[in-house]
């Protein structure tokens, strides 16, 4: 009698571990991968010009990772999609996600490797060596997966806010950042935080990762996130001396499994996923009061361009994203904007007024690489949505549009590049994706399954 009794108890237990999110519907998610498919496919990545090909259109498929979670209002996930765009897949590529983890385990995901984008290596041959999570070699699809840019801060502010939440630090702790025998000033660790996430401050994030080092807690980073079932999520190689060394091929994410980080910082009752170990993942790997925190931070963050454009309001250039206001901190009484050391020369105040959400998100950009991620809800008075969007791709500021082809000047190696000239630094192809996701999301009833 005891060992069938134990027997049910292990059967309900596994039966229970097997259950996907119960708010989560698949026809909703179906639906939703249609969308997401679609906007993909229409707005244009592949007629970018490459200034590092005297402004050719891109010679391939750009690589592109985006996915989107949509949520009910108290943030429980209702529907999750993932789409692939790449020279594999040209026409756009839909990821069958698990219901249960929200994984995209049939991704074969391998590390960034820029001479092979630049056909300088063969583009199919990438070496097992190169697998951000192995055992996936079997996969039914493969992934060359785009350095994150200054996005991978997240990670870093995450796995900060959990030693406070141990008790190992606290805000207020200060922290002297000597950069090798550079001494870089003593702060507390909200202020070394605080600019990392809201202007991108490499020097703050420096002595943030630096700090980690100190603390022994890099070395597990990568496994909690793997713990998390969030594995394609990895800091590998930085410096303990300098807290630099930000390399592609080391530092890692993917669309899907940012977009499930960015799920659990914004919080929601009941298991958000399970791990594939049948490990409950839950708003509480995080305390309130941190969420809150890196939440704030993140509706701070002043660089409304990626999926939203607002920082360059009125341009005739640019296009809509999705419609949130620059955050007032960064704002002159004429309406521009500056951000660090970033001056944007619009006028952002008829897009502030016309803003419909607030994201909550976080940018990245490089010479060769552009990213965006975040969490969406709509403002009071407003048709209601709430959903988290990831985006990562190569399409960095060397990209840029047809009308800006004017402003590349192939002679000034260092200023030329219209994203310098014009201060539009990224495709508008991204912030159009942005648009037309809200524009879809918007048109759904909310709640509903």
């Amino acid at each position: 009698m005891h060992t069938l009794l134990l027997c049910l108890a292990l059967l309900f237990a596994t039966a229970a571990a097997a259950e996907p999110p119960t708010t989560l519907s698949p026809t909703r998610s179906r639906n939703l991968e249609t969308v997401l498919l679609r906007a993909v496919r229409e707005v244009g990545f592949d007629q970018v010009r490459d200034w590092r090909h005297k402004g050719e259109r891109i010679r391939h498929m750009p690589n592109v990772d985006v996915a989107v979670i949509e949520l009910d209002a108290e943030g429980r996930p209702v529907a999750a999609a993932n789409v692939l765009l790449s020279r594999d897949y040209p026409k756009g590529q839909a990821v069958p996600l698990d219901a249960r983890t929200l994984g995209a385990e049939s991704v074969r995901f391998t590390k960034w490797d820029l001479e092979r984008w630049d056909d300088k290596k063969g583009w199919a041959d990438a070496p097992a060596g190169d697998d951000i999570v192995p055992g996936r070699e079997g996969a039914p699809l493969r992934f060359m997966a785009p350095y994150p840019a200054s996005l991978f801060k997240i990670l870093i502010a995450y796995r900060v806010m959990r030693l406070v939440d141990r008790g190992e630090l606290t805000l207020d702790t200060p922290y002297r950042f000597l950069r090798d025998t550079e001494d870089k000033g003593e702060r507390p660790l909200r202020a070394w935080l605080e600019p990392m996430i809201v202007e991108s401050n490499n020097t703050a994030t420096e002595a943030l990762v630096k700090l980690l080092h100190e603390r022994g807690a890099m070395e597990g980073l990568n496994a909690e996130y793997a713990a998390l079932g969030l594995g394609t999520l990895q800091v590998n190689g930085t410096s303990p001396v300098t807290g630099r060394n930000w390399q592609p091929g080391s530092l890692h994410m993917t669309a899907m499994d940012t977009a499930k980080l960015f799920l659990l910082i914004n919080g929601g009752p009941g298991v958000l996923w399970r791990t594939r170990e049948g490990r409950a993942v839950t708003a509480a790997e995080l305390s309130e009061p941190a969420r809150r925190y890196l939440k704030k931070l993140l509706a701070d963050q002043g660089y409304t361009e990626g999926l939203s454009s607002t920082v360059v309001c009125g341009d005739p250039h640019a296009r809509k994203g999705i419609p949130t206001a620059e955050p007032a901190r960064w704002l002159a009484a004429d309406g521009t904007a500056t951000v660090g050391e970033t001056a944007f020369k619009r006028d952002t105040r008829p897009c502030n007024a016309a803003a419909e959400v607030e994201f909550l998100h976080k940018t990245g950009r490089t010479e060769n690489y552009a990213s965006d991620a975040g969490i969406v809800h709509s403002l009071p008075g407003n048709a209601p949505r709430h959903y988290v969007i990831a985006f990562l791709s190569n399409l960095g500021d060397r990209y840029y549009d047809e009308g800006l082809a004017g402003a590349a000047n192939f002679a000034d190696e260092e200023n030329g590049t219209p994203a310098k000239v014009t201060g539009i630094r990224e495709t508008q192809s991204i912030a159009e994706l942005g648009h037309r996701v809200d524009e879809a999301l918007k048109q759904r009833s909310p709640g509903k399954r």
